[in-house]
């Protein structure tokens, strides 16, 4: 029988206080465990979790198994035009410099300006040229300080200009209402035939039961008619979607499941090998939908720009 895995002491700490507290408890402790790699000659730089959150995960070696995903998964090559949604501290962004060619180029947004800037400093010079903006969105768990709101935001991509779009841990962030724009924005965003990458909980008949009385990672809520919650005051702290209503957006985006959804085990029951906690959708832009031409070329200043 396999025995249980060890809870880090800091989760187990932070367990049973506020969520302000709890957050702020799990990244020290993150950045505390951190510590001796950061001092070993040569280490890369990596963000401080208490600069901006993205999970738990070695930094540079997740931003890899993205990268892989997109490029097995997703058919990412080194000349395509990439949108990073949600780039938070670039951890992806890290190994697409060293991955894009000349042709190839990156556009990157997200509502934490304390990240961006983190990135702009840290990412290493690049073939491609590179484009980061700041979403001006708000949003309760990561940008408080706006009016404007996710539901109406415009990605900062022309029509049919992106090849490969990704969004890891983005839509489990996102009230419907963003959620379903989101995916419109993908739709528009990607020329005819174009793939995006997204992870998302869904949520099913099957899992609601275990989701609700605990057996998942964390209690979920129902919220509204088409959503559960891990926390019922700041919902975006962690949303799950009906699947049937998240596939309906995704078909309404002008946009196909290409292969099925790769269930994840946040619902609990355990990691099978090789399975990812989070779900997986591979999307594509159905090939008959309009679309502008690829982008052919991006100004030498926007090489390593930011807007915002």
């Amino acid at each position: 029988m396999t025995q249980p895995t060890s809870r880090p002491w800091y989760r187990v700490a932070a367990g049973v206080l506020p969520r302000p507290v709890r957050r702020r408890l799990l990244c020290l402790g993150r950045d505390l465990v951190s510590l001796p790699g950061r001092l070993k000659p040569g280490a890369r730089p990596v963000p401080w979790s208490s600069l901006h959150d993205v999970g738990g995960g070695e930094f540079h070696t997740v931003g890899r198994a993205i990268l892989n995903s997109l490029v097995n998964e997703a058919g990412l090559t080194p000349d395509d035009h990439v949108l990073d949604i949600g780039c938070g501290t670039g951890r992806v962004a890290f190994a697409l410099a060293d991955y894009l060619t000349t042709k190839g180029c990156y556009t990157g947004f997200d509502v934490a300006p304390g990240g961006l800037a983190w990135m702009i400093r840290h990412l290493p010079p690049a073939a491609a040229p590179f484009r980061i903006v700041r979403a001006d969105v708000f949003n309760t768990e990561y940008r408080q300080k706006t009016e404007t709101r996710a539901e109406s935001y415009r990605f900062p991509v022309s029509d049919g200009s992106v090849d490969v779009a990704f969004a890891t841990s983005v839509f489990t962030h996102l009230l419907p209402a963003d959620a379903e724009n989101y995916l419109a924005e993908i739709g528009r965003s990607l020329r005819p035939g174009g793939r995006a990458y997204v992870t998302a909980f869904l949520m099913t008949p099957e899992r609601r039961g275990p989701a609700e009385s605990g057996a998942a990672f964390v209690t979920f809520h129902p919220f509204g008619e088409v959503a559960h919650v891990g926390d019922l005051n700041v919902p975006e702290a962690m949303i799950a979607f009906d699947e049937t209503v998240f596939m309906d957006w995704v078909a309404k985006a002008g946009l196909e499941l290409v292969p099925p959804v790769k269930y994840g085990h946040w619902s609990g029951g355990g990691p099978k090998p090789g399975q990812e906690f989070q779900d997986v959708l591979v999307l594509r832009k159905t090939l008959h939908a309009a679309g502008a031409a690829p982008i052919t070329s991006v100004r030498e200043q926007d090489r390593l720009g930011f807007d915002g």
